[in-house]
């Protein structure tokens, strides 16, 4: 008989070494995990539990996601330092162009949908690990359809945001996910005036959401890990 363990070894030891953060607030990241030919080193319910020094020891970090969490700055500022040393890949439900933007600017080098198929999703992974950006096509499509739809309305004649102060204050508030009854509160103005300035913000920056809003307002939507 023919012992075939050190060629069994030796192809474990090729696997990609991933670290999967879940969310108490998404779920798992992905849910067919196990089909996937990759090592799970570690396992965790939180960006906030991984430091730069050990997410840099992994070959790359599946992170769910949602684009409300997208736009957290708790989770932002955590990702963008975790960006510097590891490979991040945000999974989320149904992506959108707008999700694609903000997990680019945070320095995410990949995304895909949660419910990719495990051969693709292995793909993503290779990609990233051999130094690309690893977006669903249509995803970068619709982003760039995005950026220069904002990007011909957004801007004053100034070449200035046409956003005024009390707009951005408003966009900064969205942006930790108030709702317009908790913008009125914070700012001290009726309800009706807090969703009248965010229905002109919407209409300033040409935008349809919230986080288009917010994408449009806070930073360049164009993620500049796509331009390497």
């Amino acid at each position: 008989m023919i012992d075939r363990r050190p060629a069994t070894n030796q192809a474990v030891s090729t696997r990609p070494r991933i670290c999967v953060v879940d969310s108490k607030e998404v779920g798992l990241a992905y849910a067919r995990l196990e089909q996937c030919r990759v090592e799970v080193m570690g396992s965790l319910p939180s960006l906030a539990q991984l430091s730069p020094r050990v997410a840099g020891t992994y070959d790359v970090i599946l992170v769910a996601c949602s684009e409300r969490l997208l736009l957290s700055p708790g989770f932002r500022a955590r990702a963008q330092l975790l960006s510097r040393t590891a490979r991040l890949i945000a999974l989320i439900q149904s992506p959108t162009p707008d999700a694609a933007g903000q997990a680019a600017s945070l320095g995410f080098a990949g995304l895909a949908s949660t419910d990719i198929t495990p051969r693709a999703l292995e793909r993503t992974i290779a990609a990233v690990i051999h130094g690309e950006n690893a977006f669903p096509r249509r995803l970068l499509t619709g982003l760039v359809q995005m950026i220069s739809r904002l990007s011909s309305a957004g801007l004053s004649a100034s070449g200035e945001s046409a956003l005024t102060p009390r707009q951005g204050q408003i966009v900064e508030l969205i942006a930790q996910g108030a709702t317009d009854r908790e913008i009125a509160g914070v700012l001290r103005i009726s309800q009706s005036t807090a969703h009248k300035h965010v229905q002109n913000a919407l209409r300033r920056l040409n935008a349809r959401t919230r986080s288009q809003l917010v994408a449009a307002a806070r930073q360049p939507l164009f993620p500049r890990s796509l331009t390497h």
